[in-house]
């Protein structure tokens, strides 16, 4: 319920609050009065269109308040816990500033939110019906919801499950869309993967390759230059002609010191120091012998080691700065050319999943359908009833039906047709002319709503514009029966609807310092007699009056 509403700096409104009844509430006063201000007000607290029109003459801002009590198990309270609202106790307080500049502010428990996500709590906590614009009423797409509810928690539990199965259809019909617009992208993609790796793998890499490679080529390509130096080397140390050689004059040396050695001890040991190294002469001089007959002096093979050489380093430019990063690449091409042939396996497993999901929301969706025409038949009754108390004896209501393809909803559209008069065609709602016809019909689906629905607070502005008498006061026993179970407040000017009210609220307009505004009072029972001879009779109502009034009061 609406507890209360704070406004400041609002069309006429200088600085207001009103407290409300959780049962009826009215709203009266004469034309003028701000009324219908309280709801633009409400409306605009609720998350409506915000105009700088609002925003009081000679002011910068307008500020509107209200606190809302809700059951702990409302929907919105995991719709606030989400969007990380802190609520305690079950209290919302939302609070709406405007400003000239165009900024508006929007919280929740002290919390700025966006100005959708504020809408959203607003459009699930109240509903308000205009005179001529019952929103969710005329809007014909609202109307299976009106049927579903009508048919309580088993019924609803019924659309869940529709809704569960279709989701799921729709959910794979995505993924399967999705792969099969992404199949010439996915065959390209594979194209380019195998190319890839039937270019590594005909390479034939082997680890450190390119190492190996790069000391054979250097080898290769110097061959000549190396086998002429160790020639030259070998001749100086052992092979020079003329006993120049490095060997035989080494040999001559130590000849020399063999044949003095005796003379004197310490050349017996320079002649040995010096024996090794003829050996490890000779030695050092056949090797280089045998690396000179190993030396592989060939221009072919050169060429296709450069070659190879060549095409090595150019896959480390494609696929990696190494022949490593080259073999890695191959890996992750294998398993991603692995998942991408067997997405053909998985589309053709999507399609046979989403022909059983169809099928299984198919049959829960007819089930549905049935449930629903027998719920009409009830609802065309009872709404005729109600219409028959409401002064409208001869209306035809029917609830009509038409195939549309699969929706969350199953697979009918639904509206809403009526024929308020004998010989009249039964048409859409929106098409009624009659106001007041109207009220009466959207009263009548929410009495017969009224336990059911989730929205706590209904507002009705002027709903008994354009009937009187007999059809009044009826309007007036079913918002008061509708007030039994959830809040209603209603701008009248029905005395029949402000007698049979919980709380009433009188709107009256005054100048002060050559300002106009508009200021409330909560009436109390001889105030009361006073305003509902007034809505009787107009300004200075007969004593006549007066008792009427008392009278229409005494049946509460």
């Amino acid at each position: 319920m609406l507890d209360n509403i704070s406004i400041k700096n609002f069309a006429l409104i200088e600085d207001l609050s009103v407290n409300f009844s959780e049962n009826f509430n009215v709203l009266t006063g004469e034309t003028g009065a701000g009324k219908s201000i309280i709801i633009d007000a409400l409306s605009v607290l609720l998350g409506g269109r915000a105009q700088a029109e609002f925003i009081r003459s000679g002011t910068k801002k307008a500020f509107i308040e209200g606190t809302f009590y809700l059951p702990n198990n409302h929907t919105v309270w995991s719709f606030l816990e989400e969007i990380g609202v802190d609520c305690e106790d079950y209290v919302i307080v939302m609070n709406r500033e405007l400003s000239l500049n165009g900024r508006n502010i929007c919280r929740v428990n002290g919390r700025s939110l966006t100005l959708g996500q504020y809408r959203q709590l607003g459009i699930n906590i109240v509903d308000i019906h205009g005179q001529h614009e019952h929103q969710h009423l005329l809007q014909s797409n609202k109307h299976i919801n009106f049927l579903d509810k009508f048919g309580g928690i088993s019924h609803l539990k019924l659309t869940k499950t529709v809704k569960e199965k279709y989701d799921k259809y729709i959910n794979t019909k995505n993924k399967l869309n999705e792969l099969k617009t992404s199949e010439k992208a996915r065959l390209q993609k594979m194209d380019f993967l195998k190319y890839n790796l039937e270019e590594i793998k005909q390479a034939n890499i082997t680890q450190g390759e390119i190492k190996s490679l790069t000391k054979e080529v250097d080898l290769l390509a110097n061959a000549g230059k190396i086998s002429e130096h160790l020639n030259f080397a070998y001749l100086q140390l052992f092979a020079e002609d003329r006993g120049s050689s490095a060997y035989e004059l080494l040999s001559k040396a130590l000849d020399n010191l063999n044949e003095i050695k005796k003379m004197d001890s310490s050349l017996e040991k320079m002649a040995d120091q010096l024996e090794p190294s003829l050996y490890l002469l000779e030695d050092i001089a056949i090797e280089i012998r045998n690396y000179i007959d190993n030396i592989e002096y060939s221009p072919e093979r050169l060429e296709q080691t450069d070659k190879r050489l060549q095409l090595l380093k150019n896959l480390c430019k494609k696929y990696g700065s190494t022949i490593e990063d080259v073999l890695e690449y191959a890996h992750q091409s294998e398993d991603e050319l692995e998942k991408l042939m067997s997405s053909s396996e998985q589309t053709k497993e999507l399609e046979i999943t989403l022909e059983n999901q169809l099928n299984d929301f198919m049959t829960s969706a007819q089930y549905l359908s049935e449930a629903r025409k027998k719920l009409a038949k009830i609802l065309e009754m009872k709404v005729v009833n109600e219409l028959v108390e409401l002064a409208m004896p001869h209306t035809q209501f029917l609830v009509s039906f038409s195939s549309c393809e699969p929706t969350y909803q199953g697979l009918e559209q639904i509206e809403f047709l009526i024929s308020p008069n004998p010989g009249e065609p039964l048409l859409p709602l929106v098409k009624i002319a009659s106001g007041g016809e109207l009220s009466r019909i959207m009263l009548a689906l929410k009495t017969i709503l009224a336990k059911i629905d989730d929205i706590g607070t209904l507002i009705f502005d002027e709903i008994d514009s354009g009937i009187g008498g007999k059809a009044a006061q009826k309007v007036a026993e079913k918002l008061e029966l509708i007030s039994e179970s959830q809040q209603v407040i209603c701008v009248t000017h029905s005395p029949f609807i402000a007698a049979l009210a919980d709380n009433h609220i009188l709107l009256d307009k005054q100048t002060v310092a050559g300002r106009t505004k508009t200021v409330v009072s909560v009436l109390k029972k001889e105030d009361r007699v006073n305003e509902i001879a007034r809505m009787l009779g107009g300004e200075n109502p007969s004593s006549d009056l007066k008792k009427h009034a008392m009278s229409i009061l005494k049946k509460k």
